[in-house]
């Protein structure tokens, strides 16, 4: 391992990173220039527009539905248990590892600081990161979707489908889904139905609460939620609260602000590691399925992704200070 280095930037942005390869710290959307926001979403952009790299796909499918095809392969393993936090995290970095290596993004990966958002009076709908023209795009439009009626089980029951996005640089029909909703194959809009009545899930005092806890099975418990559980909890708030595409327990990557909303997860469970590193770091727990018969989560546990990359273990994902990830928080 190479020295670490810590930079501040004018900004007041810490990058924090091998001395040999300093990389980027994620940060909060709203903090990045706007020449940063823009370059982010062009270059998400362009995993839409890769073809998918598995041979056995229909040529229609692209990188960005790889990656959606590899979460509903694997969702029913990876929710309301122990591995929940580390699987998202390598996922997250598989991502962004996409969208470096293969569209050339060079700015800092982003996060979603809910705080920002749910803590004030303005509507969630209002925030910057649905505007149209530096954004994510906003809400769907009522009328111009149809929630699939094909009894098809595996959609999770609480799809909220609003309408279509229809403005800003996701909207139909210049984007095109093809995986989902659900565990469906099928052409689709990007959809969204934002929904205020779930903001106290991931409001400040939400997050502090959560952050408040001992244990890791604890922690995590208080942090993910349906429909493993009775009651929604801050993972559920950020799903709930965009609607549409991110309600779908399977299809959900389908919206890129999956990837914003996880990170911002991923920030919170760091924040609660270094809390206590010398503790945190070493630690996991929580059941290994959902379902009996159990098992217990530990260091050496395997995150799998059926195929889409290697298997790792997640003492390899528990501490982002070394490679290959290499980043912080602020």
């Amino acid at each position: 391992m190479q020295a670490t280095v810590l930079v501040m930037l004018p900004s007041g942005v810490l990058i924090y990173g091998s001395g040999r390869n300093v990389t980027d710290i994620g940060f909060h959307r709203r903090d990045m220039r706007f020449r940063e926001q823009q370059a982010y979403i062009r270059a998400v952009k362009c995993l839409q527009g890769l073809p998918a790299k598995d041979a056995a796909l229909d040529r229609k499918y692209t990188r960005f539905d790889e990656f959606v095809i590899a979460h509903v392969t694997v969702a029913d393993v990876i929710h309301g248990v122990g591995q929940f936090l580390p699987w998202h995290r390598q996922f997250g970095f598989l991502y962004e590892t996409a969208l470096r290596q293969e569209c050339a993004y060079r700015g800092p990966f982003p996060f979603w600081d809910w705080t920002r958002d749910t803590n004030g009076t303005r509507k969630i709908g209002e925030s910057p990161l649905f505007d149209a023209a530096t954004g994510f795009g906003g809400d769907g439009v009522p009328g111009t979707y149809t929630v699939p009626t094909d009894n098809d089980n595996s959609t999770f029951s609480l799809f909220i489908a609003k309408g279509c996005v229809a403005d800003g640089p996701f909207a139909w029909p210049k984007l095109t889904l093809h995986v989902g909703p659900g565990r469906r194959r099928m052409d689709h809009c990007l959809t969204r139905g934002i929904d205020e009545a779930h903001r106290t899930l991931f409001t400040r005092e939400a997050v502090e609460g959560i952050l408040g806890w001992e244990t890791y099975d604890g922690f995590w418990n208080a942090l993910d939620g349906r429909p493993y559980k009775k009651d929604w909890r801050l993972h559920d708030g950020g799903h709930l609260t965009v609607g549409g595409d991110m309600t779908s327990f399977y299809s959900s990557p389908n919206d890129p602000l999956f990837y914003l909303h996880h990170a911002g997860l991923d920030r919170v469970w760091w924040t609660w590691q270094h809390a206590n590193p010398k503790k945190r770091l070493q630690e996991i727990g929580g059941r290994s399925s959902p379902n009996p018969p159990y098992g217990v989560v530990t260091l050496d546990y395997p995150l799998e992704f059926a195929g889409f990359a290697p298997t790792v273990p997640i003492r390899d994902a528990i501490d982002v200070g070394y490679e290959p990830y290499c980043y912080a928080y602020p």
